[in-house]
């Protein structure tokens, strides 16, 4: 099946081929990866503060 897909498809060179491969492999290992992390990993991240509130005090005093 592949290799007639291949064949239809004319003048496909073979760096924009690895390319996208890699590209594809890239992001499905990603997901898996995050999917794997767990919802304990989630519920740590939602709980971390966004700015330093001693760097907003230091200079609120300055």
């Amino acid at each position: 099946m592949y290799k007639n897909v291949l064949r239809a498809i004319e003048d496909i060179g073979i760096y924009p081929s690895i390319s996208l491969i890699l590209f594809f492999t890239f992001f499905v290992i990603m997901i898996i990866y995050l999917i794997k992390k767990g919802k304990h990993h989630w519920d740590d991240a939602a709980r971390l503060p966004l700015e330093d509130d001693k760097m907003n005090y230091n200079q609120s005093e300055q």
